[in-house]
Formats: structure tokens, C-alpha cells, sequence
């Protein structure tokens, strides 16, 4: 897992061919005034989901992890928290589903804010519960970029 502001992501960009494709339609793009929906940057190598939401109380939230994509979360506008562990010794909560390259894990990780400015990588071998609500429930936007794992 990483942890930044958007003016270091510069410093990611060798880590994983996709990730400087990423960052690069990142600064291409007004992010502010960009409509929810799904982007293409790199076909399905790499992508780009918008979305705004709600956050939520943690007991509606689930932790989470995915096998064949890197996130990339960048927070746009607001704050949510995001809780956060090693894949390793979870006990599944609903199996992997290989279409949806999804599984959700019993247990609620520690958090982190992310905030307005701020991205937050997570690998397939982390676990990760987005959309936490941050001192009550507020209107966010996120964008969420996924690489492909090589």
C-alpha cells in the first residue's frame, strides 16, 4: 500500500509499466468536472472509474481485496477513511469472484483519511474497505484507476 499527494505520483511512475499511462490522463484530465462513468486509458490494461458517493458508517462498509488489478484511489473532492492490512491469514467473509475480481473479508482493518489531493495505491496482496464516512457522512468524489497486474 502507498500513500501520497497527486504532486509526488511522479515519483510511482517506474513501479509498474501502467502507472505512468495512469498518472499521465490524471493530469490531463479535469478532474473536478469529469461525469461518473468508466474511462479508457490503456484499453482493459488500464482504466479509469469515476465515481461520487455518500460515505458510510464502517459497519456498512466491507473490506476488500482484488487479484487481477492494481487501485489506484485518488479523492477529488472530500474525505473518506479507508481501512487498510496485509492480505495474508484473512478469513474470507464471501469467496473470491473470479468475473467481478472481487473477495470480501470478515473483520474491519485500521483506517487512514484519505483526503482532497491524496491517492492511495493498494496491491492484490492488500485488503482494503473504502468509503468509510470521515467525522460524519459526506458527498464525495473519487476516481479509481486499475492496472492490470503483469
Amino acid at each position: 500500500m502507498i500513500l501520497d499527494h497527486l504532486h509526488n505520483s511522479s515519483k510511482y511512475s517506474g513501479l509498474h509499466p501502467g502507472f505512468s499511462p495512469a498518472f499521465a490522463w490524471l493530469k490531463a484530465t479535469n478532474t473536478e468536472t469529469i461525469e461518473p462513468g468508466r474511462y479508457p486509458i490503456m484499453g482493459e490494461d488500464v482504466f479509469a472509474l469515476v465515481s461520487e458517493y455518500t460515505t458510510k458508517p464502517e459497519t456498512e462498509c466491507r473490506p476488500e481485496s482484488h487479484r487481477k488489478y492494481i487501485d489506484i484511489q485518488i479523492m477529488v473532492l472530500g474525505q473518506e477513511i479507508i481501512g487498510w492490512e496485509p492480505l495474508e491469514n484473512q478469513l474470507f467473509q464471501v469467496p473470491y469472484d473470479e468475473k467481478a475480481d472481487i473477495a470480501f473479508y470478515a473483520g474491519k482493518p485500521a483506517g487512514f483519511e484519505l483526503r482532497a489531493g491524496c491517492f492511495a495505491v493498494f496491491y492484490p496482496t492488500d485488503i482494503h474497505m473504502p468509503c468509510v464516512e470521515a467525522g460524519g457522512k459526506q458527498q464525495v468524489k473519487k476516481i479509481v484507476i486499475k492496472i492490470k497486474c503483469s
